[in-house]
């Protein structure tokens, strides 16, 4: 595929004459674009270029987000993408955009032991919250009003009374804010990386841990969605504050099954009728859990 313009001087100024591109899969609010450079030997050859489609005024907050997240992590022994340059407003590069180093390895969405699969997300999850959180905002919270999806006028009202239960307040960890398996990479079956830290911020361990078992419920089932909380627990040591976990299993709805066979983007099989009861299930389970 050819680069624009303005991408292509921009990314020359930077980073050297690029001499290949290709696009990734699976990416839906940003174009995902892996670059080959024979500009200077301190740039890797192989480098990931995130691309925004410029018509939102919070593209270039993401932009920013993700710079600061991997500047602060850059230090860590986390394995994260390494920051190159960025552009949040696009003014050079004629959209928002951010060049990272390209992290070997590839989402495992059809795990050939998927218990052992759920439990290296969960100890992966736990080495972040156990990162010592740099100077980062709070992160952005969001919630669905209709729950009509989980069947049931009193379990709705039980779901929502618990989800609605105020976090708290000492239990604040840097929070990736999308950990899910589409943004995770594994070679040989051992998860390896973690990328997409565009919403990266603080947050209670809830958020984190309810938006995976949403994820996993949605694609796979409610047993590994319970199994990743019971892992998480064991290997942290510490109890997961059921409000802000079943506050994001509530972000479900109907569009789910519209854009999540966009991510999987035929890497596996997808059972879109059955991803409500499937977090449905998940749903009545985490409130018997929760007592």
């Amino acid at each position: 595929m050819d680069l624009d313009a303005e991408l292509s001087s921009w990314l020359a100024e930077r980073i050297g004459p690029v001499t290949g591109v290709r696009e990734l899969v699976g990416g839906l609010s940003s174009q995902m674009l892996l670059v080959r450079t024979t500009g200077p030997s301190v740039v890797p050859h192989d480098l990931v270029v995130r691309r925004w489609p410029g018509v939102n005024s919070w593209e270039a907050d993401r932009v920013r987000t993700e710079v600061a997240a991997l500047t602060a992590l850059a230090d860590t022994s986390l394995a994260t993408p390494q920051l190159i340059c960025a552009d949040p407003d696009g003014t050079e590069s004629g959209r928002p955009t951010t060049v990272m180093t390209f992290l070997d390895g590839t989402p495992n969405l059809a795990p050939t032991d998927p218990r052992d699969w759920v439990r290296q997300l969960a100890a992966m999850l736990v080495r972040i919250h156990r990162t010592p959180p740099p100077a980062l905002p709070h992160c952005r919270l969001w919630s669905r009003d209709d729950h009509t999806w989980l069947g049931d006028d009193q379990l709705v009202a039980e779901a929502s009374a618990l989800a609605d239960r105020p976090p708290r307040h000492d239990d604040l960890v840097l929070s990736h804010a999308d950990y899910q398996h589409f943004n995770l990479l594994w070679i040989d079956q051992r998860l390896t990386g973690v990328v997409d830290w565009t919403g990266t911020g603080l947050a209670t361990r809830g958020f984190d841990v309810g938006h995976c078992r949403l994820n996993l419920a949605v694609l796979f089932s409610a047993d590994l969605a319970m199994q990743f909380l019971d892992d998480y627990e064991q290997l942290s040591g510490v109890r997961v504050d059921p409000a802000p976990d079943l506050q994001r299993l509530l972000c479900f709805d109907q569009e789910w099954p519209r854009f999540i066979p966009l991510q999987v983007a035929g890497r596996r099989t997808v059972d879109g009728p059955g991803m409500a009861d499937r977090v449905r299930e998940t749903v009545v389970r985490t409130l018997r859990r929760a007592g």
